[in-house]
Formats: structure tokens, sequence, C-alpha cells
């Protein structure tokens, strides 16, 4: 609705009608926005099942919708209101101080010299108001001029010299704290360096694309043996988490492209209260064999938390392998998937929908025992989900005979029951997860960096940014701000003693 302001009626009537009228449209606007952030958050969940490009495509569609309904809202200065008498005692949502280590500028704001009352021009503080504005500064670059006399001495005519700095890239003209903001921008924030260099062309800068691989390059050399620490951090847990995503990548010569595969594993005990530090690495393989993780896991001894690809059935005991000494943990994320999609494809889908009911339950107690030590929650799964797991597969089973065989609810059925005793495990092990959404979420920014720089150039390239996600994403869950760790990493692990490596972990490193 447009409303003139300098036209505004002088009738209380017609005053009253157009704060009617606005209120209403409003009042739509704030249940649109809600109902288009539910429909979001339902795809948002469908899409790490079986995505496609037009679910994508939806949910960018619903993103660009909720942003301008937004913006309309925002129009009268806030939109925060609840739309219905149902969200009444919502509390508003507390605005997150802004970090104390940001540099803060004083600007003293002096009352006018004389009173506006009387007069008088003598006051007396009695108190202040305070308040505080985020601004941003654009962001600069500066030139480190190391200046290096050479001097003569005056008894032996011996000249010395203050040995040259060692720098992260040897004959390159990039600081740390410049090779650490190029490589974030790349495996962090997902741009490109073509992208990057028209960005600092544009303040001046000339900074090609080619040489910025050849900074990441020679920086992920560098990096190796710290990435083999955090390796072997995580492998001396007893648990541990796995996936595995494809990336494009440009094959030699062709033009065109072929599928590798980024691999990951996780070490996150948080959940059942381990106070050791988490971590996460990435391998990088031409293909999907289940050589691969049989060769990451070689020495491994413990429990996988993985979905139910067969190219890890090698490394559980059987016929080939009995000595192995990895058991299996099945995701019941992907199990809840299958039968979710099967109600997604049919809303009378009732078997689907009871299932999905039950392992609500069993979801439910999770989260109460969340963050408790094992014990606590061994005995917790054992008193109240073990029931809840039994009823789940008699269910299951006696809905199977009764279905048809090539169905998706069947096919659904089939998958659990194929993997039921290592969707079982958790009950007798209060440090297994029930879900493998640990290393899902570890698998994100590898999904949302395709997006935007699309595949690697080469088998060299994957491994590279095997390299990088390792130490940025394993500092992202110890809550250390990657731009800075890189940073003071590249500074001085140069110079570092390699039997001193673990010092630069990131829940080593002071920054």
């Amino acid at each position: 609705m447009n409303i003139d302001i300098k036209n505004l009626p002088s009738d209380t009537a017609d005053l009253h009608k157009i704060i009617v009228a606005l209120s209403l449209e409003k009042q739509s606007l704030l249940e649109l926005n809600i109902a288009l952030k539910e429909q979001l958050a339902l795809l948002k969940a469908r899409r790490f099942g079986k995505s496609s490009e037009k679910l994508k495509k939806k949910i960018s569609e619903l993103e660009s919708k909720i942003e301008d309904s937004e913006i309309e809202l925002s129009k009268d200065g806030r939109y925060d209101i609840a739309p219905t008498n149902d969200n009444k005692d919502r509390q508003k949502p507390k605005r997150k101080k802004l970090p104390d280590d940001l540099p803060r500028e004083e600007n003293i704001l002096n009352p006018d010299p004389e009173c506006p009352s009387c007069g008088g021009t003598e006051f007396r503080k009695i108190g202040e108001d305070t308040s505080e504005l985020l601004e941003y500064i654009k962001s600069s670059l500066k030139v480190i001029r190391n200046i290096r006399p050479r001097c003569v001495c005056t008894k032996c005519d011996k000249i010395v010299q203050a040995y040259a700095p060692s720098n992260p890239i040897s004959k390159g003209k990039a600081g740390p704290g410049l090779l650490s903001h190029i490589l974030i921008q790349k495996y962090c924030n997902h741009l490109p360096f073509y992208r990057q260099s028209e960005m600092f062309d544009r303040e001046g800068i000339d900074i090609s694309r080619s040489t910025m691989a050849s900074w990441a390059g020679q920086s992920a050399k560098l990096l190796e043996l710290l990435v083999d620490e955090i390796k072997k951090h995580i492998l001396s847990s007893t648990h541990i988490h796995t996936d595995d995503t494809p990336i494009k990548v440009l094959s030699p010569g062709l033009g065109k492209t072929k599928i590798g595969r980024l691999w990951t594993y996780v070490k996150d005990g948080r959940p059942h209260g381990d106070q050791a530090a988490p971590a996460v690495c990435y391998y990088y393989s031409s293909d999907r064999k289940g050589a691969r993780p049989e060769k990451h896991l070689k020495n491994y001894q413990g429990v996988l938390h993985a979905d139910a690809y067969g190219g890890y059935d090698r490394l559980y005991p059987n016929e080939d392998n009995p000595d192995s000494k990895i058991s299996e943990a099945a995701c019941w994320a992907h199990t809840r998937r299958k039968f979710y999609e099967v109600t997604v494809a049919n809303n009378n889908a009732i078997i689907a929908t009871t299932v999905l009911e039950q392992m609500s339950d069993i979801y439910k107690i999770e989260a109460e025992i969340s963050g408790l030590d094992p014990g606590r929650r061994l005995k917790t799964r054992q008193a109240k989900s073990k029931i809840l797991v039994e009823e789940f597969f008699k269910t299951i089973k006696k809905a199977l005979g009764k279905l048809p065989q090539k169905g998706s609810t069947a096919k659904a059925i089939r998958y659990a029951l194929n993997n039921q005793e290592a969707l079982m495990r958790f009950l007798g092990d209060g440090k297994i997860e029930i879900d493998n959404n640990a290393a899902e979420r570890a698998m994100r920014s590898i999904a949302l960096g395709r997006k935007n720089w699309m595949f690697a150039g080469s088998n060299n390239g994957g491994k590279t940014a095997a390299t990088f996600y390792t130490i940025i994403e394993t500092a992202k869950l110890n809550n250390v701000n990657p731009w800075l760790y890189l940073k003071k990493v590249l500074d001085v692990i140069q110079d570092y003693n390699s039997n001193k490596l673990v010092d630069l972990l990131p829940w080593n490193l002071k920054l």
C-alpha cells in the first residue's frame, strides 16, 4: 500500500482506515514470511537426501522471496512482530554482542552549551547512554619494507648484516596475512582465484589467478606435516565419523571434467562429554573404490560411523578380513531419510509415517542425553531407547510382507533391516552417536564450494583443497578464527621445529 505522507487526510476516520489497512498488509507479509521460511526448512531437510537441480533452484527461489518479504517488512523500521496471537509469548531474539576484540572509536556527543529550558550554562553529569554502531572500513593492504643495513666492523673490517626474515613463499611478495586472506576467501568463503584477482585489480593491485594458485601450492606444501598431525589426532580416537562427496576435476588435455572424491574423517566426542579437541581431515582420490578408505584407515581400531556404502564393508570383520578391529555404527538419519522420502512422494504413506513417529521418539531421548558422559548415556539408552528400537524393527518386519516388494516403502524397510545390527550398536556403547551428522556437517563446506569454484583443476588441485579444508574446518570446529590461525601458522611454520608441530594445532596455538 503506497501512502503519500505529505497529503494524509485530516479526518480521523480516514486515518483509522489507513492504519487498519497497513496493519492488515503487514500481518499478511509476516504470515507469508513465516510460511516461506517453513517451506525453506522443509526443502533444506530434503536437500541432504537425493538432491536435484530442480530442488536447489526451488531453495534459491524461496530464499530470494524471503529476502524480498523481509525488505518490505523492514521499511518501517521493524518486522519482528508476532503475526498471530499464538506468538504473543515469544521472546524477542536478543542481539548478539559485538566482539570485544574489535577496535572501537568513541564519539562523545555533548549537549548544547545552553539549557533549552532556562538558558543555564553549568551542568552536572548524572549518567550517560551508550549505543554501538557497527561500521565497515574498507579492507586495506600495506607494503612492509624490510631494510637490512650492511655494516662494517671498524676494528677488523668484517661486514655484518641481519638475516633476512623468512617468508612463507620463497622469493615471493606475499605476507602471511595476505596468503591467509586469499586461501580463506577460496576455501572458506568459496571465492575462486579469478574473482579475487578481479577484486585486487579494482584496488590497483596486480595479482593474477596463476600467481595465487602458485602461492596456494607452496602454502599447502608447508602445511602437509601439520595436516599429518591432525590426522594422527583423529585416528587416535576410538570413535570417528566418515563420509565422502564427489567433486568435478578437469581431465588433462581433454577440456572435460571427471568425477573425483573428497573423503572426510571426523573426531568429535563433545556429545558424550569428551574434552579432547574435535578435528576433521580430508583426503582426495580420483575414484570411489573401497581401497581408498581401506588405505586411510589401515591401522585404525575402533568404531566407524558411516553410511551403508559398500566400499566400507571390507573394513569390518568378514571372511576376508577376520582380524579387523573396526566396528560399524550405521546412521539413523540415513534410514529416516528413506522413509521421509516415501511420505513426500505419497501423503497416504501410513507405514512410513508411523515409522517416522517411532524414530522421532528415539531422537527425543538422544537430545535429552546429549553432552552427558558415556555411562549415563548408556544407562538411559538401555532403559528407554532399547524398547523403542526393538518396537521399530518389529513394526517394519511385520509390514514388509504386506507391501509391494518393489515399492519405495519396502525398499526403505529392507535398507533398515540390512543394517539392523549396525543401527542397534549405539544401544551398547554410550560413545556411539545415533547418526553420522558430524561427517555430513563436515561436507557442507565442500557442497557450498562446489557451487562457486565448480571444479578442481587437477588431481593435485583436489589434494591441495583437501589440505586447506583440513586446516580451516578443524580451526572452525575449535571456535578458532580460521584467518587468524592460518596467518599465525604460515608466519612461523617454515622455521618451526618439526618435532613440536603439535604446538601449532588449532587447540594448542595461542593467537
